[in-house]
């Protein structure tokens, strides 16, 4: 822009990245451009590197090569190779220089270069003040320019310095750094030979070192085939910094912002083998342009054609029920290459229909990517067990929800095919053309089309048939709770796995790191326009905290600064909703309750009211319509409270218990709040979104889920839906140790042996599985450790027909989880007068009727019973409930038998500090 050609300009280049030398041949370019064009010369201040920790951390986090040198030597080398060009005439003249250094060797080498070439007028050296201040003496004293930084902060803002004091702190004690030398550093000593050296290998290096860029990643080429074999690893997200990536981002807007011109595409009806148009059609409508854009017309399936698909499911003919884990693990990684491959175009399918911005959809193909990958892989661990034979449960029924219209349909249809089951798929109305668009890797993979169907229902009937169906052996739904008691009560026999809603909150302590709180909380309510199930939508505040106007400033800065628009905008953060159809979003919106205000208003930015820009409703009071109430829109809620403990409180005063985070640097209230908080997923310093395949299995307790507790994601989750039975093996009739020996007293010789190696083998799964966190990823810079949580208040029902050892191995095996069992049984049972006296050593028993059993049941959150065949009075009040029954027949395999007395929790925590690894 000529009206800015005689301002200066400078730019920071980082010598610790390899790109720094074709950083600095760009700057050169357009600085020499410019001055031929009469311009004023630019700068380039010239350091080592300020963020080298934090470059790798992220690369960590995200599975991207790190792009940082991997030593010192080579980042001292870099440095003097960019120096070497730097200092050449024709360069210096149009591009200045800025020596940044307290390294004497490296300052005393280009202050001699300089000289040599007579470049001295255009090179600074610069310094911070407080760091070796005898070196800008000393500079002074040769007549050189220094730049002398001092930083300046108001005491109410010190804070804000932490950062900048730890990196300071950092190059005072790092063992490789030149200034943990440079106190009383004398010529001739060990220190200074050590120093000297040290740039006499950098000298020696500096006209070879590699100037190759480390970050390789291309999504413009084809992706990579991962072979079935490797061990699993989480798939990269796409990294947006690169020029590369940002020019296939262009390619799939290009390809999928469809204008009022282009003809909208058309889904059929896929019944098995056989597609239709099928007699009516819905529309779908690109929300993020303000022209009515048709993008697609999907054809709808009628009852008769559901009924025709459930019939297919049932036959399977393609025999997909009869393959093995090693057959379904090959199809499954062909599937994920082909997912990986057709990032783009489900990257755009995901913006056209849903408004998810590029980025929030690059996430989603990573994490389905993931699923493919890892849940055959983790199915591996069940069927190496001895004691035990697998076998499919059948059909089972997808229901995923809208608002990940990739990832989580990925990850149920993936779960189910890889426990050999035939899959019906029912999205969500408003996103299904996205399942029909991965879909495609599904079969062009291997999978049949009888073992996967998917329907675009016409109306209720189809979907309600469907939900209601014996032949339906088990439904995975990620929407509401109240769709989940729906599912219950029309088929309270059939299992249900359900990730449902989440009133999830984070906690500021005095303690807390108040900026990066921020950046947290604005990742966590607003990304995906606040749409996701783990969305942050309360905030406690520590009331020192919340009574801080430079927080309450900061926060506001933050959250009006959030780009929002259009999804094909590539700036923008926050894209459209899915929907403007939400009566509780408008209910918060318009209405403020006792206490209530805005401290950043919401406004639509379009006339359908589908781009909301993000809110935050201050002084929000528990127990009210906001404080209870899931949004599932842009909108943050602050709350003031008294301390951690009110805080937890709080929280757990919820009926949800899905995600929840923790903002504190104060090791006892972390280790307080960990201990506490009753919900599936914990964050501590870092945003509560984002949980990552293996890393952090999701899934929530208390109304946030149904079923048996096992989360999505993680080792277990495949077992959900596959049948166990234990093998028939002739007992060893002696062991080591007599376990449970009151008890043991009750079998038979023979009954005791099997009992007594049941106990064992609970014993080892316990130890070996169980009894431990554990952390499978390492993360460089975040701890993410999984861990299982007894089950405090569940109730064992026995029957007449169960068998005294089977009573006993679930006794056993719930002792062995540390679980609370309560235990009922019919006072005319034949076992009650002999379990009585024996079960004083471990849990007490009670005499009732089932009506007088399911009167109570409410109070437990779990039932345990030897089978299945139970009443229909018992399974509806189960249902209406919401309770989980596990009516698995005992086994002696501890690996899947103690899965029934405990619940999973992921934690995530965040231990830099700004890069720093505390």
């Amino acid at each position: 822009m000529p009206q800015f050609k005689n301002l200066e300009a400078g730019i920071v280049v980082q010598a610790y990245l390899p790109d720094a030398s074709n950083f600095q041949d760009e700057l050169l370019e357009f600085a020499k451009k410019r001055v031929a064009e009469g311009g004023s010369p630019l700068k380039m201040r010239l350091v080592k590197g300020a963020n080298l920790q934090m470059e790798s951390i992220l690369s960590s986090l995200k599975g991207w090569d790190n792009p940082v040198h991997s030593s010192k030597l080579e980042v001292d080398a870099n440095y003097l190779h960019i120096l070497d060009k730097a200092m050449l005439p024709e360069n210096a003249k149009a591009l200045h220089l800025g020596v940044a250094s307290h390294n004497f060797f490296s300052i005393g080498y280009a202050y001699l270069l300089s000289k040599q070439n007579g470049v001295e007028d255009y090179v600074t050296f610069e310094m911070l003040e407080g760091m070796a201040n005898h070196l800008p003496r000393v500079m002074r004293n040769l007549d050189k320019q220094i730049i002398l930084y001092t930083p300046v902060v108001k005491d109410e803002h010190f804070l804000n310095a932490v950062s900048y004091l730890v990196r300071r702190l950092d190059e005072n004690t790092g063992k490789e750094n030149f200034l943990s030398y440079s106190f009383n550093l004398k010529v001739g000593s060990g220190q200074w030979n050590f120093l000297k050296q040290q740039f006499l290998d950098a000298y020696a290096l500096k006209d070879s070192v590699s100037i190759t860029p480390k970050r390789h990643q291309d999504r413009t080429k084809p992706a990579t085939a991962i072979a079935d074999r490797e061990p699993f690893r989480n798939e990269p997200d796409t990294n947006f910094d690169l020029p590369a990536n940002r020019k296939w981002a262009d390619e799939i807007r290009r390809k999928w912002k469809k204008s009022p011109a282009d003809a909208p595409y058309e889904i059929p009806v896929q019944i098995g083998e056989k597609a239709s148009t099928g007699q009516k059609q819905l529309e779908y409508f690109d929300h993020g342009q303000p022209e009515s854009v048709c993008v697609c017309k999907v054809g709808l399936t009628t009852l008769p054609e559901a009924e025709e698909m459930l019939r297919i499911a049932d036959e399977d003919a393609s025999g997909w029920r009869k393959t093995s884990l090693a057959h379904r693990n090959q199809i499954l990684h062909k599937v994920a290459d082909n997912v990986s491959a057709k990032r783009g175009d489900l990257i755009g399918c995901m913006s056209a229909i849903t408004g998810k911005t590029f980025y929030e959809g690059d996430v989603e193909v990573s994490e389905a990517v993931d699923f493919c990958r890892y849940y055959p892989i983790s199915m591996k661990t069940f069927e190496d067990l001895e004691n035990v034979t697998i076998s499919p449960k059948g059909i089972i029924l997808v229901i995923p929800p809208w608002n990940f219209p990739l990832a989580i349909p990925v990850g149920g249809v993936a779960a189910a095919l890889a426990g050999g089951n035939t899959v019906i798929l029912k999205p969500a109305t408003s996103a299904y053309p996205v399942a029909w668009e991965f879909a495609q890797c599904f079969w062009e993979a291997g999978v049949p089309k009888d073992a996967l169907q998917l329907l675009c229902a016409d109306g209720r009937e189809p979907v309600n048939y469907l939900t209601k169906s014996p032949l339906i052996k088990h439904i995975i739904l990620t929407g509401g709770t109240d769709t989940a008691f729906r599912l219950l009560e029309t088929n309270p026999k059939c299992p249900l796995a359900a990730e449902t809603g989440g009133k999830n909150a984070m906690i500021l302590t005095a303690s807390g790191d108040r900026d990066h709180t921020i950046q947290n909380v604005v990742t966590s309510a607003f990304s995906n326009a606040g749409q996701k199930c783990s969305a942050c939508s309360l905030l406690l505040l520590d009331k020192e905290v919340y009574d801080d106007p430079d927080f309450k400033s900061k926060l506001v800065d933050a959250v009006s600064s959030i780009q929002t628009g259009s999804q094909w905008d590539g700036a923008s953060i926050v894209g459209p909703m899915i929907t403007n159809q939400n009566d509780k979003l408008e209910q918060a919106i318009q209405h403020l309750e006792e206490g209530e205000s805005w401290l950043v208003k919401p406004e639509y930015l379009d006339d359908d009211k589908y781009i909301l820009r993000p809110s935050v409703k201050w002084g929000v009071k528990p127990g009210s319509f906001t404080f209870q109430t899931e949004l599932f829109a842009p909108v943050l809620s602050v709350v003031r409270i008294d301390d951690l403990v009110e805080g937890i409180k709080l929280v757990n005063s919820s009926d949800y218990g899905l995600t929840s985070g923790l903002q504190s640097l104060d090791e006892s209230e972390i280790e307080a709040w960990k201990n506490s908080i009753e919900a599936g997923n914990l964050y501590i310093n870092r945003g509560i979104t984002g949980a990552i395949v293996n890393r952090q299995p999701f899934g929530g307790m208390k109304l946030s889920a149904f079923g048996g507790g096992i989360k999505a994601g993680g080792p277990n989750y495949v077992s959900c839906f596959v049948h166990f039975e234990q093998k028939q093996q002739a007992p060893v009739l002696k062991t080591a140790t007599t376990h449970f020996p009151t008890l043991s007293a009750l079998l038979s010789e023979e009954e005791n042996a099997h009992f007594q190696q049941a106990v064992e083998n609970y014993q080892a799964s316990w130890i070996k599985e169980f009894a431990k966190e554990y952390d499978t990823q390492h993360i460089y810079g975040e701890k993410n450790t999984f861990r299982y949580l007894p089950i405090r208040n569940m109730a064992l029902r026995i029957h007449f027909h169960d068998t005294t050892l089977d009573v006993l191995r679930v006794i056993a095996a719930a002792k062995m989880a540390k679980a609370g069992l309560a235990i009922s049984i019919e006072e005319n049972d034949p076992k009650y007068l002999k379990l009585r006296k024996a079960l004083a050593e471990t849990y007490p028993l009670k005499t009732e009727s089932e009506s007088q059993f399911l009167e109570g049941m409410k109070k437990y959150s779990r039932i345990r019973t030897l089978t299945a065949n139970l009443s229909e009075a018992f399974y509806q009040v189960a249902a209406k409930n919401g309770q989980y029954i596990a009516t698995q027949s005992p086994l002696s395999e501890g690996r899947v038998e103690l899965l029934h007395y405990l619940k999973e929790q992921s934690i995530s925590y965040e231990y830099h500090r700004y890069g720093s690894i505390t």
